[in-house]
């Protein structure tokens, strides 16, 4: 499986880990650091990931104001949001709202498969 992931976290080592984790799997795995470059970032070329991976808590646009502007834009690509956020509450925020899966930091290689399967088969 050859996917093009778009990674939206203000934490360089996450990034890295990603990358690291997902080397088998993706071709691509393009960083930005926080949710307003990730709005440009999609405005310039919306269908050029199948995948992203959103953090909650960034500088400048929250992962979920982040998610917000996506749907107003009208993007459609899954979005899987990162969070140490493990409330139940925040769980189900953000699933009414749309977003594929959810996962909690820290997390695993094997959880990151796993949720990627589950959305793009």
């Amino acid at each position: 499986m050859q996917i093009k992931i778009l990674c939206v976290d203000d934490s360089k080592s996450v990034h890295v880990f990603l990358k690291a984790c997902l080397m088998e799997i993706s071709n691509q795995v393009e960083s930005v650091f926080d949710g307003e470059q990730a709005v440009e970032r999609m405005k310039k070329s919306p269908s050029d990931f199948d995948l992203i991976y959103l953090d909650w808590e960034m500088p400048k646009k929250t992962g979920p104001e982040t998610f917000d502007e996506f749907k107003a834009l009208g993007i459609k690509t899954p979005v899987i949001m990162l969070t140490s956020k493990n409330g139940s509450e925040n769980i189900v925020q953000m699933l009414s709202a749309g977003v594929a899966e959810y996962i909690m930091k820290p997390f695993t290689k094997e959880i990151l498969i796993e949720k990627i399967q589950s959305i793009l088969g």
